[in-house]
């Protein structure tokens, strides 16, 4: 966390030197005390603060620097300012919001409304000072708990929300049918895990009908193409935007003599 205008900062002393105060940063990003002046912490982590204000202090409280010092300073935060972040793109309610200081990406958007159906969870972009500082897939954190670039905010950052890359069905013998949305050069075998795996009674086989991209159809073929492969098979073929996989199931029988 990066101090900035309107953090409280307590500085507390002790050993020889007793001594609190509570300074809350300017606009300017400075604070004033009356013995050592005025003191610039804006920017600075907490641990960096207190090196910066352990060698200001010690110039009026020379018990603090040393290799063997008597007093001693620690810097803690107060109140903490609100932050500015702006949320573009397919969010259920995109705009500016103040957010609180330690906020992530993943709260940020729940403040935000969250995503709306049309928008990307694969390709959620943290734009800083102009610059892309991040991409965030959603799924890491949904599918496998895994929130390693759960980036934490700064003011002023921007998160985009961009139209979801893809859109694929899966139905039938898989434990969470329903609609995901795949990177580039994601296979069938990686959607149908995204969707939980197929069920015990899931066949070998799996029906695709995909969309043939406009730019490969011909005037007299069919813009639709429907064909089944064995779940082998499924770990080398990639997916197309608006396919639909079916896992079809074993059907009912009964041994009889």
């Amino acid at each position: 966390y990066l101090l900035g205008p309107g953090d409280e900062l307590i500085i507390s002393l002790w050993g020889e030197t007793q001594l609190r105060k509570t300074y809350t940063i300017s606009r300017e990003g400075s604070i004033y005390d009356d013995k050592v002046g005025l003191l610039n912490p804006m920017g600075k982590s907490i641990k960096e603060a207190e090196k910066y204000f352990r060698k200001q202090f010690g110039r009026i409280y020379a018990t603090l620097l040393g290799s063997n010092p008597s007093t001693f300073i620690d810097v803690s935060i107060g109140k903490l300012r609100s932050i500015n972040i702006n949320f573009v793109g397919e969010l259920n309610f995109p705009g500016v919001f103040p957010i609180h200081p330690f906020s992530t990406v993943l709260t940020g958007l729940i403040q935000a409304g969250g995503v709306d159906t049309t928008g990307s969870l694969r390709n959620i972009q943290i734009k800083r000072n102009g610059k892309i500082v991040s991409s965030i897939d959603l799924y890491n954190y949904l599918l496998k708990g895994e929130i390693s670039k759960n980036i934490q905010l700064q003011d002023q950052d921007v998160v985009v929300v961009p139209v979801r890359l893809s859109t694929i069905t899966v139905d039938s013998s898989v434990v969470r049918p329903g609609i995901y949305e795949a990177k580039s050069n994601e296979t069938v075998k990686n959607l149908i895990d995204y969707a939980g795996g197929i069920k015990p009674n899931a066949s070998s086989t799996i029906g695709i009908i995909r969309i043939i991209p406009i730019n490969e159809r011909t005037a007299l073929g069919p813009p639709i193409t429907n064909y089944y492969i064995n779940y082998n098979e499924s770990k080398s073929l990639p997916v197309v935007d608006g396919d639909k996989l079916t896992v079809r199931s074993i059907f009912n029988y009964s041994n009889s003599t």
